[in-house]
């Protein structure tokens, strides 16, 4: 009888791990993070890069965030960089709408700064130049960098462009 028992439990046990597997097979894993598919549009093999604008009376940070979203499209994604507009596959565009620094600790005894943050706010659209179709269209991305009053202003600022040329290239993936 406590044999039947124990073999009966055994069983439930493994009808509930096989129900569970199956259930997760069929539901997948996560909040859909992750697809079987390809990430990026197939038909688009190449980006041709506009110069970003900028908003800001702050110049240069426009050629930092043109620049570093070159190389990361060729470091992160499958695309070419087109020199020539006419023979590429798409376009990337956008402008950089503020750009600022902010105190984020002070001396205490003196009250002059001795941290700071970058800031970088951008706005960007990307579209198939033989569909028409906007991938992105108006995207606001922004991105910030401490930095110490032992560096300058440029280093943070710099700093912050670069990652805001990151989260630009990020959102160059298909949404799941």
């Amino acid at each position: 009888m406590i044999r039947m028992n124990i073999r009966t439990r055994i069983s439930s046990i493994k009808i509930s791990i096989l129900v569970f597997f199956s259930v997760l097979m069929v539901t997948g894993c996560g909040d859909n993070e992750y697809t079987q598919g390809w990430p990026y549009p197939e038909n688009v093999r190449s980006v041709y890069v506009e110069m970003f604008n900028s908003k800001s009376l702050r110049r240069g940070a426009e050629y930092t965030l043109t620049d570093a979203i070159c190389k990361q499209i060729e470091v992160q994604t499958p695309y070419k960089i087109i020199a020539d507009r006419n023979r590429a596959d798409s376009i990337l565009y956008g402008e950089i709408v503020s750009l600022g620094d902010s105190v984020l600790a002070t001396e205490a005894e003196t009250g002059s700064p001795i941290e700071k943050e970058a800031r970088v706010e951008v706005v960007f659209s990307w579209k198939d130049l033989n569909s028409g179709k906007m991938y992105v269209n108006e995207m606001k991305v922004t991105a910030a960098a401490d930095y110490s009053m032992g560096q300058d202003y440029e280093y943070g600022s710099d700093v912050a462009v670069n990652k805001a040329a990151l989260k630009v290239v990020e959102n160059m993936r298909l949404e799941w």
